[in-house]
């Protein structure tokens, strides 16, 4: 019977992240676990992003010295903050992101 119970929430909960309104343009608990999810695992690309970024905007070596350290401390939060919005995607607001762009791969220009 806990097995039933226990197969049967798993399958909802993956019907709920993967349902089509999650992909949708309004943001809901779904968006916040998806972005919670992809910014914990991604973090770890901000210290290269920000060192490209820094030596597109200044020069080379401004950018390894400079953007390694400011790669490490976004690399840090971005990590922090995807573990905070998967952890409590179930609380609202949806719509708020603790760093902007609201995704690492944005922001590269």
């Amino acid at each position: 019977m806990v097995k039933k119970i226990v197969a049967l929430t798993v399958v909802l909960s993956f019907l709920l992240i993967m349902s089509p309104s999650a992909f949708a343009e309004n943001k809901n608990a779904a968006s916040k676990l998806g972005r919670g999810f992809a910014n914990a695992a991604t973090g770890w690309i901000e210290a290269p992003k920000q060192i490209y970024l820094v030596s597109k905007e200044r020069d080379p070596f401004t950018g390894l010295v400079y953007g390694s350290a400011k790669g490490l401390c976004y690399a840090i939060l971005r990590t922090v903050g995807g573990t905070y919005d998967a952890s409590t995607f179930f609380l609202p607001p949806y719509d708020k992101t603790l760093l902007e762009p609201e995704f690492v791969f944005e922001g590269w220009n």
